[in-house]
């Protein structure tokens, strides 16, 4: 009652009977733009008062491997750091940008909650924003390429997710790929290709969730010396790109697209800089995360990538069901899985499907940082009653599975 009463009403929630109740999209885009604002003034202003840092705002292209022209005006830089992010990917559905669409930028500002969606894209930004939008209200199908959603998660996870997002009445199709859009009397129309049949699917809206791409276009990339590969920008384990004084952090080197990631290169990209360090990039234990609901966050290797690497690979799980907080909260959905070595014992990856999996993934990075077991995590005293104590539990699952290989 007291989060109905004081805080509902900021997200955008109207009424307090279940049947009654409707949202305000225009108020929680005006919410989540102030927090925004908020978060970058805060980032701008402590940039301008450093009286070590010259902030300029503009387009930057390199001319040389030392110059930079910013909206006409030319810099000079011994060293250099690029950290220009990526953006949606482009569309190559035939007739989709003559019906128009929208991707994930746009879909966060809103402010008419349309009456239905298409969103082209499985994986974790169709995920996220196919759940959102079906909660808001809106009547959504989901059509995705790969055989199953989330294709680079635990298989486990990805089934489950699955099942959670048709129970709430997602329209789920996989093994879908998008032919074309069209219009029809007025309508948007996207036909996919399922079970070797043509289907055709109408909505307001299409959001093209295909994921996103290294920004590298008319950075001056080629006149600074700076190589790509595969569409990314090349760099080594130190995030030295082809050009001897320039770096490179984020997601324009590819891989795990994620704030965290870029955070992570952020300090060995300018010690290495600075200070001449060397010091080297680590991706073994990036985490990642889908804020869907239950959340879903992971660690390392799937079951299915350990095997396959040559492990003998031993699995700890347990249920959110049979957790007490779990069920104190009304949130018993989903599971825990560590997955170990069987012969050395070492984490080689961990996969959650439950409320507040962000968080709770931290556990295992931590203990996979130094190639850590998951003993610690077993034999440490957690809060009762707390969610943590369903990690401790897939922890301890697996000290029980290697005893048994071990007969101790």
């Amino acid at each position: 009652m007291h989060l109905v009463k004081h805080r509902a009403h900021a997200f955008g929630v109207r009424g307090v009977n279940p049947d009654a109740v409707t949202f305000d999209l225009a108020a929680a885009v005006a919410r989540k733009d102030a927090i925004v604002k908020s978060i970058i003034d805060g980032i701008y202003t402590a940039l301008r008062r450093n009286k070590h840092i010259t902030f300029f705002t503009g387009h930057a292209e390199l001319t040389s491997p030392v110059d930079i022209r910013v909206d006409g005006r030319q810099i000079t830089a011994e060293k250099t750091i690029l950290a220009v992010g990526a953006h949606p990917a482009t569309v190559d559905i035939p007739g989709l940008a003559e019906v128009g669409y929208i991707t994930n930028d746009e879909a966060l500002k809103l402010e008419r909650l349309p009456a239905s969606m298409i969103v082209i894209g499985a994986g974790y930004i169709g995920v996220e924003f196919a759940q959102m939008y079906a909660r808001f209200g809106t009547k959504v199908t989901m059509l995705g390429r790969a055989r199953r959603v989330m294709p680079h998660e635990d298989e486990e996870v990805s089934a489950a997710l699955a099942e959670v997002l048709r129970a709430e009445g997602t329209d789920l199709y996989t093994s879908a790929p998008v032919l074309r859009a069209e219009r029809e009397g007025g309508e948007k129309v996207v036909v996919a290709q399922i079970g070797g049949e043509e289907r055709r699917f109408r909505a307001d809206v299409i959001l093209f969730a295909g994921g996103r791409v290294s920004r590298v276009d008319e950075l001056g990339l080629d006149q600074a010396g700076v190589e790509l590969e595969g569409g990314v920008i090349r760099v080594g384990d130190t995030l030295l790109t082809t050009a001897p004084n320039i770096w490179s952090i984020g997601d324009a080197n590819g891989g795990a697209m994620f704030t965290h990631r870029a955070t992570y290169d952020g300090p060995i990209a300018a010690l290495n800089a600075v200070r001449g360090l060397k010091k080297k990039i680590d991706y073994r234990v990036v985490p990642r995360a889908v804020f869907s609901e239950p959340a879903v966050a992971s660690v390392g290797l799937t079951e299915r990538e350990a095997r396959e690497a040559g492990h003998e690979v031993k699995v700890g799980k347990h249920l959110f069901a049979h957790t007490g907080r779990a069920k104190a909260i009304g949130q018993t959905e989903g599971f825990v899985k560590i997955v170990v070595d069987g012969k050395t014992g070492e984490i080689l990856g961990a996969h959650i499907l439950g409320a507040h999996a962000d968080i709770l993934i931290h556990q295992v990075v931590t203990a996979m940082y130094n190639h850590g077991t998951a003993e610690p995590i077993a034999k440490s005293i957690h809060i009762h009653p707390t969610l943590s104590e369903a990690v401790k539990s897939a922890a301890k699952a697996i000290g029980a599975e290697l005893a048994i290989k071990t007969g101790e």
